[in-house]
């Protein structure tokens, strides 16, 4: 399903929503308060059991509405693109917004500057009623990002507007990762085209404790931030040796935050294979080397020392 002549626009949004009745209003008031006005809102009801449903429709004079089962963002989002038809296409979760300037500013600088595939922002984050300071990244603005954005991921998806010839080339969000779906996607991206970042605050995030991606288990958590990289390392065969070796090295180091996870819960055997995995992408990884040798000290033992270590004996 595409988008009929009569909604085409320049601009489309990818709206997903999912239990977010608090919040959802200020997120649609924050698009229709744009100053760059030649967008459609695509909005994808993702099994929501409040009133988010309502709320949507309550605003489908502006927006194309979708309902569908509980499936998680990644697939939330594919079925938004899937429904429009636009050259740009923006990402807002419905918990965040947008400043005023945000599509002016992003759809200018890509009009400007073609071989830009995807332009992305700084993002003030919310927490607690607090708004946190921006600390832009050590990295160029422009340009052939990939080694950058593999060691540190510093797009916040709502600040995201990416060309859809982009997403015709490297494909949509990966469904089968419950979160980091969208950093293997920015990913993907920056392995084919330039990417910028635009050096000034554009849209806010807010953090809740009740999100949906702050509910899913450490563990799940981590082993899908490994499994985002995985999935890049294998479909993106067109890297350069310096990208594939910040890549090999991203891994290692996210497969070490798991492995030091499943050590502590007292998985020694499950921590151990991982471990070996992370010295065999990177031999001289030390504290890896380090934290093999104690899976093979019996669970008691072990406990003890963390113990120890960590001042509760």
């Amino acid at each position: 399903m595409r988008t009929s002549p009569q909604t085409r626009s320049e601009v489309a949004v990818v709206l997903p929503c999912h239990n977010v009745e608090a919040y959802l209003q200020r997120a649609l008031d924050s698009i229709f308060a744009q100053t760059h006005n030649d967008l459609h809102v695509y909005a994808v009801d993702d099994g929501s059991t409040d009133h988010t449903r309502q709320i949507l429709k309550e605003n489908a004079g502006c927006c194309t509405l979708f309902s569908q089962s509980h499936c998680g963002p990644g697939a939330a989002r594919n079925r938004a693109i899937q429904m429009s038809d636009s050259a740009f296409v923006a990402f807002l979760d419905a918990d965040d917004e947008w400043l005023p300037h945000k599509l002016e500013r992003q759809i200018s600088f890509l009009k400007q500057e073609p071989s830009v595939g995807l332009v992305c922002s700084l993002c003030a984050v919310q927490e607690s009623g607090n708004r946190a300071p921006v600390k832009a990244p050590q990295s160029p603005s422009s340009g052939r990002l990939f080694e950058h954005l593999a060691r540190t991921c510093f797009v916040f998806t709502p600040t995201v507007v990416v060309r859809r010839c982009c997403l015709d080339e490297v494909g949509l969000f990966n469904e089968t990762l419950p979160v980091s779906e969208d950093f293997n996607l920015w990913l993907r991206v920056a392995a084919r085209w330039k990417i910028a970042l635009l050096p000034e605050v554009l849209a806010v995030n807010h953090r809740r404790l009740d999100s949906l991606s702050a509910r899913i288990p450490p563990a799940e958590r981590l082993q899908a931030g490994v499994a985002a990289l995985e999935h890049v390392r294998s479909s993106c065969p067109e890297l350069s040796p310096s990208e594939a070796q910040a890549l090999r090295l991203a891994i290692a180091e996210r497969t070490y935050f798991y492995a030091s996870f499943l050590l502590a819960t007292g998985a020694m055997e499950v921590a151990r294979h991982e471990l070996e995995s992370v010295l065999k992408l990177q031999p001289a990884h030390w504290r890896a080397l380090v934290k093999l040798a104690l899976t093979f000290l019996p669970r008691n033992t072990y406990a003890l020392l963390a113990g120890l270590r960590s001042g509760s004996l």
